[in-house]
């Protein structure tokens, strides 16, 4: 490491010019990267709803779809502004009163159920569909038309509608967060550091760090906007670490009288072990996401993986350089450290250790029963936002017309008898608002080929008829499941095995066994390698199971919180954070115990925790601080709810491992010191040589 530190130092300025390529390219491919805003993507391809949307792409172009209502509109206005929108660029169609009934008779002689459906109050309700998906530039461009058309008159809902307002938000929402987070990481920083410009050195690293790894998702086929709202956020947060490592060990080298060259590279050749241990550990964590079936955990973890693989490399390669380059600097500007020492707080901990540890156990076992049994939202809830336009037009139309939760069935279109009866039927419950197809839109005693191609190819394919079937119910309640439910159960009934249905409501069921399969598997998997990375960093059979319980702890009490506050969590956000908080915060554990280890060559148990309190426990709380900070940044401005959730539960995480790992872990490393010498290798201490002397 010496030698590669010596040549990078040599070489300065080709290693600068080298990183501004590589930014100037990244920054090139970024706006170029595709964001995906379609979860059902994620699906496996075996799941019903990932079958019926293929086919209704292949048979009918799985076309996007919103609901339109325009205000205070007579009907002759209505159909005017039925055409008006049929008029903009990217409509496909408009399905209105007119197509199922005459609206040149008396309105009293309307059914008012039907007439409800559509005209309200002056209201006129549309179901528009487009040219493209709810997730296409397209719709997106022809949402844009309608309001520019007809002005205020209209609000807008519908899955397309949530997609163009994420689309709108998420690009503010991240630079929004950036501004919080940054100053208040420079901040946290300045009391962690021993120069007023090492935080801007550990800023530089890490956000070449970012834009390299935002530049490097062109390599992939796209990135969820979970992903893309998370990452640079994430990385900021969790890999900050790395570039503290190098720092401090720099300066405890220069205290120790080296020049700064031979300081930089003692700092580099002594903090390599640690950083690649934490590094290993988080990208661990993080690959476990790759084995959830439902893949946004693929996804997720994969862009985060090698966020803190670029920023391992670019703090090796570039941080020993700026070190170099700002030698002078870093030291005329040294202040004090204003951290706490952390030497009554070692004291205090030992004191009341016991006190401690029966507290913590006294939490952990509720919140381990609690967080088998919280309440979990399956859907995309993703799409749902907090506030703003978009909540407020999605409100206005179901508060006079109700909910809107289109599903939309697939059944074979030899059956014209069994298509009318299945119509019929749905329609009758209560479950459903409206239903539209060919048998409903047209005389079903019409031969279909005389009908004119626009009223056919909406319901019609070769293969297919489509029919849309609006339900009276939303969100994940158990009338949304009946309704779900009833709906297979009447399309087995007339059509057995050959039907297909795609929508919110019927895809509860597929998400919901998806991921909760996943759950074993990914916990499996982050906990056995993030523990294998341990034991061969420690050479220890037991500081493995100590450090990830823990750690574990503090998951268990963090997704406990929602059980005792009585809120539902949505589940990939609790999928997502027991790997995110493992990986993530394993590192201070790691970091305290390295320094247990050192210290207990030559004290006791609990001489040696007081002295890695000491010594690790400030590193500790600034790397919490931050990663706390981001996730509560993340979860408090994001208006998105499944990055808002995710954002909470890990900020909530951080902290939680932060105050177990300063708390429980040097009273384990006590207690548990017997075992600890008896499973670890390599190590002679102090109570042995005193044994021999």
């Amino acid at each position: 490491m010496e030698k590669i530190v010596s040549w990078l130092i040599k070489h300065r300025k080709a290693v600068y010019l080298f990183t501004l390529v590589l930014l100037g390219i990244s920054i090139f491919f970024i706006p170029r990267v595709k964001i995906n805003y379609d979860l059902s993507q994620y699906l496996p391809k075996e799941s019903m709803t990932k079958r019926a949307i293929e086919t209704l792409e292949a048979e009918f172009g799985y076309p996007g779809m919103a609901d339109v209502m325009v205000s205070d509109v007579t009907i002759p206005e209505a159909l005017a502004a039925k055409e008006t929108i049929l008029g903009v660029e990217g409509v496909k169609s408009v399905t209105w009163l007119d197509d199922v009934t005459s609206i040149y008779q008396p309105l009293s002689f309307i059914s008012p159920d039907l007439l409800d459906q559509y005209y309200k109050e002056n209201c006129a309700l549309f179901q528009v569909e487009f040219a493209g998906s709810n997730y296409s530039p397209i719709t997106t461009a022809a949402l844009d038309g309608i309001e520019e058309v007809l002005g205020d008159k209209v609000s807008i809902a519908g899955a397309s509608a949530d997609t163009r307002y994420m689309q709108q938000v998420l690009a503010k929402e991240i630079l929004q967060i950036m501004i919080v987070v940054v100053p208040l990481c420079i901040i946290i920083l300045m009391f962690a550091s021993h120069s007023w410009i090492e935080p801007l050195l550990y800023l530089a690293v890490i956000g070449v760090s970012i834009v390299l790894n935002m530049g490097s998702n062109i390599v992939l086929p796209g990135i969820s906007f979970i992903t893309h709202a998370m990452a640079a956020v994430l990385q900021l947060a969790i890999s900050m670490d790395y570039s503290l490592f190098i720092c401090h060990r720099y300066t405890e080298e220069r205290k120790n009288g080296l020049e700064a060259l031979p300081a930089i590279k003692a700092a580099a050749k002594n903090s390599l072990s640690s950083i690649a241990a934490s590094s290993t550990t988080t990208i661990a964590g993080f690959l476990a996401l790759i084995f959830m079936q439902y893949s946004i955990g693929a996804d997720i973890g994969l862009v985060l993986a090698k966020g803190i693989l670029i920023s391992f490399m670019t703090v090796l390669v570039l941080m020993p350089v700026l070190l170099y380059s700002f030698r002078n600097g870093l030291e005329k500007s040294k202040h004090r450290q204003f951290l706490p020492s952390f030497r009554k707080f070692g004291a205090g901990v030992m004191k009341f250790r016991y006190l401690i540890l029966v507290l913590i156990i006294l939490v952990a076992i509720p919140s381990f029963l609690a967080q088998n049994n919280n309440t979990y939202l399956y859907g995309d809830t993703s799409g749902s936002d907090k506030a703003g336009e978009a909540v407020a037009q999605r409100q206005r139309i179901e508060e006079l017309f109700g909910i809107s939760n289109p599903v939309m069935l697939l059944v074979p279109n030899d059956n014209i008898p069994a298509e009318v009866s299945l119509c019929a039927e749905l329609q009758a419950s209560p479950f459903v608002r409206n239903v539209t197809g060919l048998v409903t839109v047209a005389d079903p005693a019409i031969p279909r080929d005389f009908l004119p191609a626009e009223a056919r190819e909406p319901f019609l394919s070769q293969d297919y008829s489509r029919i849309i079937i609006n339900l009276a119910q939303g969100g994940e309640t158990p009338e949304t499941y009946a309704a779900a439910d009833f709906v297979a159960a009447t399309a087995q009934k007339y059509y057995p095995d050959a039907w297909l249905a795609a929508g919110t409501a019927t895809s509860l069921a597929d998400i919901k066994a998806t991921v909760e399969s996943d759950n074993l598997v990914v916990s499996a998997f982050s906990l056995i390698a993030v523990g294998i990375i341990i034991l061969l960093t420690f050479r220890s059979l037991s500081l493995p199971v100590i450090l990830v319980a823990v750690i574990q702890i503090a998951v268990w009490i963090n997704m406990g919180v929602p059980y005792f506050t009585g809120s539902s969590l949505v589940f990939i956000g609790y999928l997502v954070i027991k790997s995110l908080q493992l990986g993530a915060t394993i590192d201070y554990a790691i970091l305290l115990s390295n320094r247990y280890m050192d210290f207990r060559h030559s004290n006791s148990p609990r001489e040696a925790a007081v002295l890695a309190l000491r010594a690790s426990g400030g590193s500790v709380l600034t790397s919490a601080l931050i990663l706390s900070l981001a996730g509560y940044a993340e979860g408090l401005l994001s208006s998105i709810e499944a990055i808002s959730t995710i954002g909470l539960l890990l900020g909530r995480g951080a902290a939680l491992s932060g105050i177990l790992v300063l708390t429980l872990l040097p009273v384990l490393l006590t207690i548990l010191d017997p075992i600890i010498m008896a499973t670890t290798i390599g190590k002679a201490f102090r109570e042995e040589r005193e044994r021999s002397a």
